[in-house]
């Protein structure tokens, strides 16, 4: 176990699932990749109390069957027909919200230990989307796999894209270029259509219409275009295990002004007193948490971590991450419109600079195993399979949603109760991705 701890100590955790009786642990250290395997008959060596990182990985495995020995505080994480029980404060007074909320928002119960207004701890409880999605994976083809993958998360486009480049890495192929040229234009538009609705959300918490209300209507032509791109408003059936199902033709002077527009409006619209009154140095989350928790994605860059995915990407010429170092409410919203520009102009890039070529190319059915990472709007969305014959074997996925969840319990302590609903827009966490 000395290796798997210098991996955690130098890096993070990317994934931790069962396989037959032991457990797979995949660590990200520096840009490497390291998998360990270790464990035998359902039982593993905890790793929690000394690498907080791995408490929600390890708790996950222990309602699937499999035993963390030592671990500090085993309870379930999505199932609820095991017992769980809440961190008691006797001299606070306790809120308790959820898991049905007003409007349209996926269910989840929060527990709050108040002194006064202000809040000393938050304790989340999921699993009220908790689908078994995973166990529905093994013995579909690659097909019906993924219209399942597609409904993992809030990002369909995200996780089909992960799940299509490990099952062609499994089997030695690479989808024809132009195809990955379409994957990474889809994949962009989504990006900037979640992070306006993040953007339009924090507006709309803090009674700020005019932000909400342009930033919403941007956001409702950008949907626009990715119909017209993927033949769905939110990217589904267009990718395909090989490559894309079709190609569509989105208008690329009305993208590069959307692009234009919101390079004028955002940046003023984040100098409004409004928003810098209601949100700067709200929801603190310091970079040595992000680094300790393993937080991905626009959650741990508006901390100060310098790391996204596509880093790693050559299509991308002259990626640079977008970091802020605040780590609050503010500096989340600045990396969502930031990355927003970012994301348009990749997704122009790719879409003028398509190669000539197929748009997919038919895989034989055939055995193998591998894994991809992908840079979604929210972080890291990963992906392993196994596939046998043609069919899935074995099928493991992760939304960054399950890595930053414990961002939100970190960013409303000290804070008062009524900033809870803004902390919360900050990190727009996926429920379903977590739960899977």
């Amino acid at each position: 176990m000395d290796a798997v701890k210098e991996a955690l100590r130098e890096g993070r955790p990317v994934a931790l699932f069962p396989d037959g009786e032991g457990v797979v642990l995949v660590a990200e250290v520096g840009r490497d990749v390291r998998v360990f395997r270790f464990g035998e008959g359902r039982r593993f060596p905890s790793l929690a109390a000394e690498f907080p990182a791995m408490d929600w990985w390890e708790r996950a495995l222990w309602e699937r069957g499999y035993t963390p020995e030592g671990h500090p505080d085993p309870k379930p994480l999505r199932r609820h027909d095991l017992p769980y029980a809440f961190r008691e404060f006797k001299e606070l007074h306790e809120v308790p919200v959820g898991p049905v909320h007003a409007g349209i928002i996926e269910p989840g119960h929060f527990r709050f230990s108040v002194l006064g207004e202000r809040i000393v701890n938050l304790e989340i409880r999921l699993g009220y989307q908790h689908r078994g999605l995973l166990a529905l994976l093994p013995g579909k083809g690659p097909e019906a796999a993924l219209l399942l993958v597609e409904r993992a998360g809030s990002e369909p486009l995200a996780h089909a894209l992960a799940f299509a480049q490990a099952w062609e890495e499994a089997l030695g192929r690479k989808a024809p270029p132009r195809a990955q040229a379409l994957r990474r234009a889809a994949l962009e538009l989504e990006r900037a259509f979640g992070h306006l609705g993040h953007l339009a959300g924090l507006f709309t918490d803090i009674g700020y219409a005019y932000g909400a209300t342009q930033v919403g209507r941007i956001r409702a032509l950008l949907q626009g275009e990715l119909d017209r791109l993927t033949g769905h408003r939110y990217g589904r059936n267009f990718l395909r295990v090989g490559g894309v199902w079709r190609e569509g033709r989105p208008d690329l002077s009305a993208l590069a002004l959307y692009r234009e527009e919101l390079a004028r409006l955002l940046p003023r619209l984040l100098k409004h007193p409004q928003v810098l009154d209601r949100m700067r140095y709200v929801g603190v989350v310091r970079r040595v948490e992000a680094e300790a928790l393993g937080f991905v994605g626009p959650t741990a860059r508006a901390s100060g971590v310098a790391r996204d995915l596509r880093q790693d990407d050559p299509a991308y010429l002259s990626f640079q991450p977008v970091v802020r170092q605040g780590g609050d409410v503010l500096a989340r919203a600045q990396v969502y419109a930031e990355e927003t520009l970012q994301a348009l102009d990749y997704a122009l890039h790719f879409l003028t600079h398509l190669p000539e070529g197929p748009l997919a190319q038919d895989l034989p059915p055939g055995d193998g195993e591998a894994m991809a990472r992908v840079e979604a709007g929210r972080g890291e969305v990963f992906w392993f399979v196994r596939v046998a014959g043609g069919e899935v074997a074995l099928a493991e996925g992760v939304d960054p949603s399950f890595k930053n969840w414990r961002a939100l319990e970190l960013a409303v302590r000290g804070e008062g109760l009524p900033d809870f609903p803004l902390c919360n827009k900050s990190f727009d966490l996926s429920y379903a991705g977590n739960d899977l």
